[in-house]
């Protein structure tokens, strides 16, 4: 900034202080000239004061008014100074002076390169900071700038925030003497630097989402467009350009469908477009376009283009080329009604018509699907000696087994091979004709089933192919049918025959079963007789045995000490012969039926303890404890005291007995219900060895004993059999378990009878034995 320009600001900002330091300077040198008896004061006494101060008021207010301007020009040019500190801000900008090689950077300059100005005063120095792809073209612009043209230029620069783009514009101000005294003039250049990141790294955004946008639409395998509400063109992809014989998808932009197609085809484009915009919906629709090779289908869709206001903007659309679905389709229409053909014929086949007229109509079928003059189909059989025989069963020109046997013989090595159904196992050229002759396998489980043969002009498509194969293959199935059902009649009357043999042999078993159960009734019959009778009669000698001993075991004098073991022994076994004898006779009334429950209300916990009453001497003498406790409810049960007893006593005797000394036999009584019927459950419970699981039912089959029992002091295993039969009669049951610790379980269970005055309230009880 020069001198005058200082001057003039200093002057703007103090020129009411100059205004008074003149008056007063004036005043003084008046009252000086007055008092110095100067030349001149006479010449003030006579004029007087106005003319010496009017040249000063004069100055005066020539420097008040210079000085209001420059004050309104301060103001004016601090609003301007604001105002573009703004701008610079919103703008991003900031401004730079080059003179003397240097350059100078503004604040906001240097914070838009992050830099200090001290670090880039050189051109070089900026060179450093700027990209390598980008110095070249700065480089030609400094060389413009520095030859007096303007200039302009974007670079990227390194920012401790990240790379920033930076615009940089300038243009010569001003010419210099160089230093040294040269007297050459140097440019003074001057411009700004602006941040453009944020528009640069938008642009490489956009640019980006436009290269995805054209590898999306160039990468689709069909055509796409975008047209504007004239119909021009503005976006294409590239198989559209291709099509309509551009190079770039770029050239299409405001061209229109006459740009491109013939005329016929543009006007029909153009129409649906123009309908599309007037309905404002969606249009698909087909159309064949002709092509080097023949003409191709085209499905075509579009839609209307609409802005956020629902205004028409244009349309967009695809186009694709349907032509291989559409021969699919023809190719599947074509099969369904062969399908359908096929499908009939079955019918038939299951309608059970002739077999002339229906492998007649098969073979008809065949030559149609082949497009063949002449054929054959035939059964392959098998003699006993499992060789193939051709049987024909229909033909059209040609006797084939005549006319062509090589060519049969050659289709027969097929049979025991792994051909698939419906290959081709032999051919031969026709004669003097184009085409060849073929025979094609029919098979079953590596087994020739059948022959088809065809006169075939040429090599069949594969749309044929696909026809022929699936006609074999209904062939095949009519003939594998056929032969189940072949199998099935002969399968029907060996059955039949085995079927009235098995009848016979049944009758004859029937009979000889009839007779074993006659003679077994009254065999058993003859037993439970024999044994009612010999139980009887030997009941009395055996009584007579016990009396007798009993008489001489309480005789007097007393009996001898040799003699009397063995009137003891006498006894012991004669009680034990007793109750074998009555065991043999309950158990023949109860398998007869002769033994009828004298049922009555009694009190289980009474006959408990009558058992163990009457089983104490026993326990005693083995050295048990027994022991009943549990919360026995007083309900009435309605059973034959006598019987019910017998089984208290037997379970009792076998708990006991498989106890070893000191042990302790328990008896629990509690209520229980089984299958929805209140009822009292007894167990009794021992320390035995306990029952194996394969034991826990045989224990109660006659003559039957558990493993436990076997080698050691046992009965002859009645007494749990007849146990269970009168449990059954009481319409209870019994079985075996183990206990948790060790021993043997046997579980009673008896319903109960609720009857009116009996209160059904659990008391607890506990009875025990002592030894």
């Amino acid at each position: 900034m020069n001198l005058s320009l200082q001057s003039a600001r200093h002057l703007a900002r103090h020129w009411l202080g100059y205004l008074l330091a003149a008056l007063v300077i004036g005043l003084l040198v008046a009252e000086l000239a007055g008092a110095t008896g100067l030349a001149g004061a006479g010449r003030v006494s006579r004029l007087g004061l106005a003319p010496l101060l009017v040249p000063v008021l004069i100055v005066c207010l020539a420097l008040w008014a210079v000085g209001v301007r420059l004050d309104a020009a301060r103001r004016e040019l601090e609003q301007l100074h604001l105002e573009l500190e703004r701008a610079q801000t919103l703008g991003r900008t900031g401004n730079w002076s080059y003179a003397r090689g240097m350059f100078k950077w503004s604040a906001r300059a240097q914070g838009i390169l992050g830099i200090d100005g001290a670090a880039l005063a050189s051109f070089e120095q900026l060179l450093t900071r700027v990209a390598a792809e980008d110095r070249l073209s700065l480089e030609r612009a400094w060389r413009a700038a520095q030859a007096g043209a303007h200039y302009r230029t974007e670079f990227c620069v390194s920012h401790p925030d990240g790379e920033r783009r930076v615009l940089f514009e300038g243009r010569v101000e001003s010419c210099g003497a160089m230093p040294g005294g040269a007297g050459d003039d140097a440019p003074v250049l001057a411009g700004i630097v602006q941040d453009m990141t944020d528009r640069w790294r938008m642009e490489r955004e956009l640019h980006r989402a436009m290269r995805y946008q054209r590898a999306l639409l160039d990468n689709f395998p069909f055509m796409v467009w975008l047209k504007d509400r004239d119909l021009r063109f503005l976006a294409v992809n590239r198989p559209l350009a291709l099509a309509g014989g551009l190079n770039d998808p770029d050239e299409a932009c405001g061209l229109q469908d006459h740009d491109l197609w013939p005329t016929d085809c543009a006007d029909a484009y153009r129409a649906d477009d123009i309908e599309v915009l007037n309905s404002r919906l969606p249009r698909c629709s087909e159309s064949f376009v002709a092509s080097g090779t023949g003409s191709i289908c085209l499905e075509v869709w579009k839609a209307p283009v609409l802005d956020e206001n629902g205004e028409l903007l244009g349309t967009v659309g695809f186009a694709r080329d349907i032509s291989e679905r559409k021969r699919s389709e023809q190719a599947l229409e074509r099969s369904r009604e062969q399908l359908a053909m096929l499908g009939r014929l079955q019918a038939r086949f299951i309608r059970g018509e002739s077999g002339e007229a229906l492998f007649a109509a098969m073979l008809d079928i065949l030559l149609d699907l082949a497009g063949a003059s002449d054929g054959f189909i035939a059964e392959v059989m098998h003699d006993p000696r499992h060789e193939p025989q051709v049987n024909l069963l229909a033909c059209r020109d040609t006797d084939w087994l005549g006319v062509h046997p090589e060519l049969i013989d050659e289709a027969l090595k097929a049979d025991r091979s792994a051909q698939d159904s419906g290959a081709a196992v032999a051919s031969a050229a026709l004669d003097g004709e184009p085409g060849e002759r073929v025979c094609f396998a029919v098979m079953s489980d590596r087994r020739l089933v059948g022959l088809v043969g065809l006169d075939l002009p040429r090599a069949l498509p594969d749309a044929c192919c696909t026809g022929v194969q699936a006609a074999i293959s209904t062939f095949g199935l009519i003939l594998q049918a056929g032969i189940r059902d072949r199998g099935r009649q002969r399968a029907e009357t060996e059955l039949k025959r085995h079927r009235d043999r098995l009848s016979e042999l049944i009758e004859e078993q029937l009979s000889d079963s009839m007779s074993a159960r006659r003679m077994a009734e009254h065999a058993n019959r003859a037993k439970s007789r024999f044994m009612a009778s010999m139980s009887h009669e030997l009941r009395t000698p055996i009584h007579a045995i016990l009396a007798f001993s009993r008489l001489a075991l309480r005789d007097r004098p007393p009996l001898a000490d040799v003699t009397r073991p063995r009137f003891e022994v006498i006894r012991e076994h004669g009680d034990r012969l007793l109750a074998l004898v009555d065991d043999l006779l309950d158990l023949s009334r109860l398998e007869g039926g002769a033994i009828k429950l004298n049922a009555s209300s009694c009190d289980l916990e009474s006959l408990v303890a009558e058992a163990i009453a009457q089983m104490q001497a026993v326990a005693v003498e083995r050295g048990v404890h027994m022991r009943m406790t549990g919360l026995f409810p007083q309900m009435p049960l309605q059973a034959d005291a006598q019987r019910m007893a017998q089984v208290l006593r037997t379970l009792l005797d076998n708990a006991i007995r498989f106890s070893p000394p000191s042990a302790e036999v328990l008896l629990s009584l509690e209520r229980h219900e089984h299958e929805g019927v209140a009822g009292v459950l007894l167990r009794v419970s021992d320390h035995g060895p306990g029952i194996a699981e394969e034991d826990r039912e045989r224990i109660f089959d006659q003559f039957e004993q558990a493993a436990r029992l076997r080698g050691a002091e046992g009965g002859t295993g009645l007494g749990l059999a007849i146990c269970r039969e009168v449990v059954n009669l009481h319409g209870g049951w019994i079985r075996a378990a183990n206990r948790d610790d060790c021993g043997a379980c046997i579980e009673l269970w008896l319903a109960a009878r609720e009857l009116d005055g009996h209160s059904t309230e659990s008391t607890q009880i506990e009875v025990e034995t002592t030894t």
